[in-house]
């Protein structure tokens, strides 16, 4: 009897695991397909003024970290405490790409670090080909004759959303820069000044689709 009681129990604590284990990843698949919804209704609000292909390094290969202002964890997700929230981007979704375009439409938009440093470099050498020069297209003459700029290369990091339980508000920070060289008559090639700007976006449910209810800039340059 004892025997069998054990196996029982084995098998009562086996189901236990494995229905926890089914429900996690229910809820990870909850999460994925509300972070999937949350973001397209982002961009079709704001959608990227491109006539073709996104820009190559448009946005950053993976999530970045950073955590929901402590005021706007209080005022929309009732949380008190000293420090703001923070998601974690569910196991196998650590690629941005996964979440802003599961089709795979645009793969050259999203890049590392080491891509974007890379796709800069490439920005500045196109002001070293003089032939490149005239192409209106690349490079912007300046009004001072001989200088010239390229165009601004934009690029946004996300953080992972924050959900509450229900599913009914949301909350991400944007990180955006712009990057640009010049050229100077006597040939010379540098950097502009970069600008910067980063904002925390609330997003809420209503109807069963997400609408952007606050955004606010936290810091620019």
């Amino acid at each position: 009897m004892r025997f069998k009681h054990r196996i029982a129990t084995v098998f009562a604590l086996a189901a236990i695991l494995f229905s926890g284990v089914a429900l996690a990843e229910k809820a990870e698949e909850r999460v994925v397909k509300e972070a999937i919804g949350l973001f397209r209704a982002f961009r079709d609000l704001h959608p990227e003024k491109y006539h073709e292909r996104l820009p190559r390094c448009l946005y950053a290969a993976r999530w970045r970290s950073g955590s929901i202002p402590e005021g706007y964890s209080r005022k929309y997700f009732g949380i008190r405490a000293l420090a703001g929230l923070t998601a974690e981007y569910p196991s196998g979704f650590h690629e941005v790409e996964k979440i802003f375009d599961p089709e795979s439409q645009h793969p050259d938009a999203f890049c590392t670090e080491e891509e974007l440093q890379e796709h800069l470099n490439a920005v500045r050498d196109i002001l070293k080909d003089e032939n490149k020069l005239a192409d209106k297209r690349l490079v912007r003459e300046s009004s001072l004759v001989g200088e010239y700029s390229t165009y601004p290369v934009l690029h946004k990091e996300h953080t992972f959303p924050v959900f509450d339980t229900k599913f009914r508000k949301a909350a991400f920070l944007v990180y955006i820069s712009e990057s640009y060289f010049r050229r100077s008559k006597d040939g010379g090639i540098g950097r502009g000044a970069p600008e910067f700007l980063y904002a925390v976006v609330i997003f809420e449910k209503r109807n069963g689709v997400w609408r952007e209810i606050e955004t606010s800039v936290l810091g620019q340059t």
